[in-house]
């Protein structure tokens, strides 16, 4: 007995030294989003309550422009001119972004203007009151120093120059009038005029253009004042407490730049961003699934889906030998899987696109036909044009030249990482050869300015619904403009000349539909697709909208914790 009580008596001794158990935690629960979310459509309340001010607002972007100077070339990439226009720099007139999709203007550094009749006369009047953020008044003199920058032949300003070439001339008849005359009607030229210059002192534009201290240091008479620049991180800008109008609720933006979207995407995760930019589409799909990994998405962030002003192509330098003939470049068009792109890399997020104008507008011909996938008429094509592999190794040929060419691509572009390999498969399947070249990205423009490339892709986007594609596809862009493919064509040259000059909107809307067939026919691009912004911002922002001219930063504020 004893010698049971003792052996009893060990085993509860082991029990009670060892470690009690803790009961599992609960397996945290699934979130399921709405469908409202899925869709990325921002919910009402963003827009109500009594605004509060105070606080910092960081949005990331995944480009960092070569330099702030709005007006230069090299410096005015689409990120750039998103987060100055508006915040930082001002023009005389802005879009209203309360009159979607019309977007109507409405004065800013501009108190109103009047037109004559004849469309070639504009006088408009400034506002009084306004400062420069180094304290200098904003008058007249302002207006006209930077209208002589952008049209100084010796600066790099070729695209704003473009909207001024019928420029007759201008005065400044006193520090609260402007006056400009064209030579010729133009029905973009007063609107452009009012938008599309930023206005800084003109001061600031004294001595060499492409060293100037603006270029680093921005000067506006915005609500948002530069601060710093931190190279490849952020650009930081405060409230302008002198600003004119209705001053801003945050304090501060800052402006976060995070090239590699899986990095963005952990950051976003942690929670290091209140608008999360350019979010991936594998992304974009993976936080839709009720797992309770993706809380942090559904119960942190509204998801925005909203169709840009932009459309995505793949252009052939036409100065090279292979691209110069029609027939080339549909066979090219006919090897783009557009479904196998849809489905696999744009997870059906961007919608394909044939159209050089606003989605939205009158300005698409609707009846235009994508080109199919089809391999067999793209080999019948290029044996049109006399390419053929006359010495059996495999790659195409004419007249002693093999069918060889080098692909651009932006190292930070996933889509076009995922794509041009893509390409370069079709391609080789048919006997064309093409090597892969990345360039960061002011290396890149300054390469497509140039015409120093074989093929490359780009965006061309707009803030504003009425555009106008001369400076990209006339043929006397192709030195100095932005016709980077080298296209001359004619009878574009014509249709782009008429619609500069009709005034009447149906009537110039049925010139563009005309000049989007004919572009199509020509398969001056391979247009691919119109992209959405995909974007997520934290639940405690409100008056936050997305629109063609972007964010209205302005308006934005965040609501304290409760």
């Amino acid at each position: 007995m004893r010698a049971a009580i003792a052996a009893c008596g060990a085993l509860l001794v082991l029990a009670a030294c060892k470690k009690e158990k803790k009961p599992a935690p609960p397996a945290p629960a699934a979130v399921v989003p709405a469908e409202t979310w899925k869709r990325g459509e921002l919910p009402l309340e963003v827009q109500l309550g009594a605004p509060v001010n105070g606080g910092a607002f960081t949005v990331r972007i995944w480009s960092e422009p070569a330099g702030l100077n709005r007006l230069h070339d090299q410096m005015a990439e689409g990120w750039m001119i998103k987060y100055l226009t508006g915040n930082v720099y001002e023009a005389l007139a802005e879009l209203d972004r309360d009159t979607h999709p019309a977007y109507e203007l409405r004065p800013l550094l501009a108190e109103g203007w009047t037109e004559s009749p004849d469309h070639k006369v504009l006088t408009v009047r400034l506002r009084k009151g306004v400062k420069f953020h180094n304290g200098e008044p904003f008058t007249s003199k302002d207006v006209k120093a930077v209208l002589e920058a952008v049209l100084d032949l010796q600066n790099l300003t070729t695209n704003l120059r473009s909207y001024f070439t019928d420029l007759e001339s201008y005065e400044a008849p006193d520090d609260y009038t402007f006056v400009v005359r064209w030579k010729k009607p133009y029905f973009l030229a007063n609107r452009n005029f009012l938008t599309s210059m930023a206005v800084m002192p003109a001061s600031a534009l004294e001595g060499d253009f492409n060293t100037l201290p603006v270029n680093r240091s921005p000067i506006g008479t915005g609500p948002f004042r530069f601060v710093s620049w931190e190279t490849g991180k952020a650009i930081t800008f405060d409230r302008n407490d002198s600003y004119w109008g209705k001053r801003p609720h945050l304090d501060r933006l800052v402006v976060r730049i995070v090239k590699d979207h899986t990095v963005a995407t952990q950051l976003w995760e942690r929670g290091e961003f209140d608008l999360m930019t350019l979010i991936q589409p594998a992304v974009w799909k993976s936080i839709e699934s009720g797992d309770a990994k993706n809380a942090w998405a559904v119960e942190g962030y509204h998801r925005i889906y909203f169709l840009e002003n932009i459309y995505f192509w793949i252009g052939w330098n036409e100065e090279r030998p292979f691209f110069k003939d029609r027939r080339v470049r549909e066979a090219l068009a006919r090897l783009y899987p557009t479904e196998s792109v849809r489905d696999n890399i744009d997870l059906g997020l961007e919608l394909p696109t044939t159209c050089p104008y606003y989605r939205e507008s009158d300005s698409c011909d609707s009846t235009v036909e994508r080109l199919p996938y089809d391999r067999a008429g793209a080999k019948r094509l290029l044996a049109e044009a006399g390419w053929k592999d006359t010495n059996g190794d495999g790659v195409l040929d004419k007249e002693g030249v093999p069918f060889k060419f080098t692909f651009l691509n932006n190292p930070y572009s996933v889509r076009m990482g995922k794509l041009v390999p893509l390409l370069q498969e079709e391609f080789r399947k048919v006997g064309i050869e093409m090597d892969i070249e990345k360039a960061e990205t002011p290396v890149y423009i300054a390469r497509m300015r140039a015409h120093d490339f074989d093929a490359a892709s780009m965006g061309w986007s707009s803030l504003d619904p009425q555009q106008d594609n001369f400076q990209i596809f006339h043929s006397s862009q192709s030195k100095g403009g932005s016709n980077y493919v080298s296209y001359a064509e004619p009878e574009v040259d014509r249709l782009l000349e008429e619609i500069r000059v009709e005034f009447d909107r149906k009537k110039r809307n049925a010139l563009e539909r005309r000049l989007h067939r004919r572009l199509y026919e020509d398969q001056v691009y391979l247009f691919m697709t119109n992209r959405p912004y995909l974007d997520a911002v934290k639940k405690h922002v409100r008056g936050i909208k997305p629109s063609l001219a972007w964010y209205d930063l302005r308006k934005t504020w965040i609501q304290p914790s409760k």
